[in-house]
């Protein structure tokens, strides 16, 4: 007889033993309190399982779909009814919750300590992925978890050595499909020595730093204070006034901030001084123009 004969013959005999079945599952029995399998009522779940409606459009819709393969698998392929029963509860489950349940959590179930670190070690993996994965990838992030949930639940029979085999690579495909697949992260840009800026804003003909202005250099002092970091402040002003005076008004005005950095304890030396008048104006305007943009110091950061 053939190990699927007698698996099936085995669970069919369960079916006529006493309703102490009813509060047992066969493999995963530890979890039978929240959604373990039960050859007695298998059979209605499933149909109600089957009847969910799933799709890859969101994750919760794409797991169901995923536990209603598993459990169409365990009894049509197998006559596992057991764990037939166990996938068409946790596709039920989903089909509830906001957005899916969680993978199995191998400490719930009959492993080893040795077997259950390897397996958590690989959950803890998983859970990473789908914290951003469930909204950026559901069909995939669906599909990592129930080839885990599948490779967890083969894993503890530990006879079907062909079939864990499959889950585990299965779900390690995914894995890499799923990381694959994900956004990255935005190269941190290289910067050269005048990356780190900060802007000081003057009122119309002042060279007086204001209370914004003093925020900003404070927090210069903060950033910079205790390194070797060199500073250079280049004064600007707009258009209004002539030429000249717009330089001299630039250069007072670099000499402001310097001397305010130096009060908040910056080493005057650090800072190099020069203006530029309105011969870089961040906002172009006519000639004679007020534009509050145009009067400011920038203090560049050389690191």
């Amino acid at each position: 007889m053939s190990i699927k004969a007698i698996k099936k013959y085995v669970s069919v005999v369960a079916l006529g033993l006493l309703p102490i079945l009813a509060v047992s599952g066969c493999t995963n029995f530890s979890t039978a309190f929240q959604h373990g399998g039960n050859p007695l009522t298998q059979p209605w779940n499933y149909a109600d399982a089957q009847a969910l409606p799933s799709s890859d459009q969101t994750f919760k819709d794409a797991l169901v779909g995923e536990y209603k393969a598993l459990a169409t698998k365990e009894g049509n392929t197998w006559y596992d009814w057991f764990d037939s029963d166990f996938f068409s509860r946790k596709a039920l489950l989903t089909a509830k919750s906001d957005n899916g349940v969680d993978p199995e959590d191998p400490k719930l179930w009959r492993f080893k300590q040795a077997d259950i670190d390897r397996l958590s070690a690989a959950r803890d993996d998983l859970m990473a992925a789908l914290a951003t994965g469930r909204e950026a990838k559901p069909a995939l992030a669906a599909k990592a978890q129930g080839r885990y949930d599948c490779w967890v639940e083969e894993e503890e029979e530990r006879w079907q050595t062909d079939e864990i085999a499959k889950c585990k690579g299965e779900f390690e495909a995914a894995m890499a499909d799923l990381k694959g697949a994900m956004p990255k992260p935005m190269a941190k840009p290289v910067m050269d020595d005048r990356t780190t800026l900060y802007t000081v804003f003057f009122d119309f003909d002042s060279s007086v730093v204001t209370p914004v202005g003093l925020q900003v250099l404070q927090a210069v002092v903060e950033d910079w204070g205790q390194t070797n970091a060199g500073l250079a402040l280049v004064g600007h002003a707009d258009s209004s006034g002539t030429k000249a005076y717009n330089q001299k008004l630039s250069e007072r005005r670099a000499a402001s901030v310097a001397k305010t950095l130096a009060d908040f304890g910056l080493n005057e030396g650090r800072a190099a001084k020069s203006g530029v008048g309105e011969t870089d104006l961040l906002v172009p305007t006519p000639d004679g123009v007020r534009e509050p943009r145009n009067r400011r110091v920038v203090v560049s950061v050389s690191k």
